[in-house]
């Protein structure tokens, strides 16, 4: 992940503080009986409560669609932005719960209970090929995040007590008041399964054995686990998306040119005419068709060098994915939350950062940057 890191050294570390994104309260709570024979109370948008039966959990990946949305298709690779609440099929002792410190936005997250995998140390195959995947990132639940604190004591919930065991909720995000966005390519494989395919906008209660969770992960708190999901999707993001909408004109002099590339590539930068900033700025090249942005933006980004536009790191790369941001977040790239304000999804922003602003680690000035930045979801 050190070409992710780079791409984002310029932002602020942070804990990635979210917005509310909750869906509708819906017509008052409700409990439904799944097949799987766990009931689940509360109405969308609401922390659920489960209360799973006193029997084996099933053996295989269980996917049960508790209320069906009407949004796009959520793809393969998508980022996924959601609402989501999991347990344990098993009740465990209160003194087994631990509390879980969240990852920094661009950090790896904790041996902690998100549905989002810690990072390998060789790289993995994808969950299709039957592999865990590789490193993860959270982008609130994190974002992995950016991304809040985790509520890893919460003992809510319902369900037969065993003993002094109780229900054991590892992780949700109602409790943060946060939805969370997750790279489909960067979670166990239960999520990936178990939420591609699905409409945006439906709820999907998941029962994930634990060779789909922690099971390859030698020590990890819930390694023998088997866990249930009941996921909220609230938006779903092509993690290829570029910039779309109207170019902006009477643009300063000396910006590079930045010519989209082929599908699912990224744009090109042209630093034939360009000329190194003295001073940092940010510079709103294409005003989006979307909606107006929210707190956190989903961005794809491209980080070039000057004078010719060397180094080249880009979320466009296979094996990245786009990056989540929080508004605080911003504050690390001058002029960017200026050139933002009341922007809409689908724009797209050029910014220069001066030899100054990116300074070498023994604080001499370092190389000139820039940075193409389209956002391409919010929340």
């Amino acid at each position: 992940m050190r070409r992710r890191q780079a791409l984002a050294a310029l932002i602020v570390s942070s804990a990635l503080a979210l917005s509310a994104c909750g869906g509708d309260d819906g017509d008052g709570d409700s409990t439904a009986s799944t097949e799987l024979g766990v009931e689940v109370s509360g109405a969308p948008g609401e922390k659920p409560t489960l209360t799973i039966p006193d029997e084996d959990p099933p053996e295989s990946l269980e996917i049960e669609v508790l209320d069906e949305g009407d949004g796009r298709e959520v793809g393969e690779n998508d980022v996924v932005v959601a609402n989501y609440l999991g347990q344990t099929w098993a009740p465990r002792p209160p003194a087994a719960e631990a509390p879980v410190e969240p990852p920094a936005e661009g950090e790896a997250p904790p041996e902690g209970e998100q549905p989002v995998e810690p990072p390998a140390e060789t790289p993995a195959e994808t969950p299709a090929e039957g592999e865990t995947p590789a490193e993860g990132d959270v982008g609130g639940a994190s974002t992995p995040d950016d991304e809040a604190s985790a509520d890893a004591t919460d003992d809510s919930g319902s369900g037969e007590d065993s003993g002094d065991a109780e229900p054991y909720v590892f992780d949700n995000s109602y409790d943060r008041g946060a939805a969370a966005s997750f790279s489909l390519n960067q979670v166990i494989e239960g999520w990936k399964e178990g939420l591609t395919g699905q409409a945006v906008g439906s709820r999907v209660l998941l029962s994930i054995p634990p060779d789909q969770g922690y099971g390859a992960q030698e020590g990890h708190d819930l390694q023998n686990d088997t866990l249930v999901f009941v996921v909220e999707i609230v938006d779903s993001i092509d993690p290829a998306a570029h910039a779309s909408g109207e170019a902006v004109t009477d643009l300063p002099e000396g910006l590079p040119t930045v010519t989209d590339g082929e599908e699912g590539a990224a744009p090109t930068i042209d630093f034939a005419e360009a000329t190194p900033p003295e001073t940092s700025d940010s510079t709103l090249v294409i005003t989006g068709e979307g909606d107006e942005v929210g707190a956190n933006l989903v961005v794809n980004m491209v980080q070039a060098s000057y004078p010719d536009g060397a180094e080249v790191i880009t979320t466009w790369d296979e094996g990245q994915a786009p990056l989540t941001l929080a508004a605080e977040q911003l504050a690390g790239i001058p002029g960017l939350a200026d050139a933002l304000t009341g922007a809409t999804v689908g724009s797209r922003v050029v910014s220069r950062i001066s030899a100054a602003d990116n300074a070498a680690p023994d604080g001499t000035e370092g190389t000139p940057l820039v940075l193409v930045i389209d956002v391409i979801g919010s929340y």
